[in-house]
């Protein structure tokens, strides 16, 4: 499945659902979510976003890049799991940071996802860490070339 361009708005509520769930719809608003350089990617089927993403540059500190950018809010529908469709995300993604020159992808990944981003060719940099209230992750990244 193809990935499309989408605005913030619409990564909302799957966001909530997958990445804060019971908690407030604007816990899942980042700063960033409407900076010119932002894309979000979404996967849509009967027109509901059931996979997405959002990308936006910054730096990654340990890891030497001319454009980085980082990876937040990838989430897949609890009923559209392992079906394919962040792998199909990811390669629309990488096509896009490519186009946009950049040379470096990175997030912070939550310990479920650690296989996931590993099968597309992350590796983990540095030792595992707590996000408050949301829980363990490791920064993760790959080189785009």
């Amino acid at each position: 499945m193809k990935a499309c361009l989408v605005s913030a708005s619409e990564l909302y509520t799957l966001r909530n659902l997958v990445l804060r769930p019971g908690k407030p719809l604007h816990t899942t608003f980042y700063e960033k979510d409407h900076d010119k350089n932002t894309f979000h990617l979404a996967i849509s089927i009967e027109s509901k976003a059931k996979c997405i993403a959002t990308f936006y540059p910054e730096k990654m500190d340990g890891v030497y890049s001319q454009k980085a950018y980082r990876l937040r809010g990838m989430a897949t529908h609890p009923n559209f799991r392992r079906k394919g469709l962040g792998k199909d995300l990811m390669q629309s993604a990488f096509t896009h940071l490519l186009q946009q020159q950049a040379d470096l992808l990175w997030c912070k990944a939550r310990l479920v996802a650690i296989p996931f981003y590993r099968s597309l060719g992350f590796q983990i940099m540095g030792e595992q860490y707590d996000i408050e209230g949301i829980g363990p992750h490791y920064t993760m990244y790959k080189l785009l070339t």
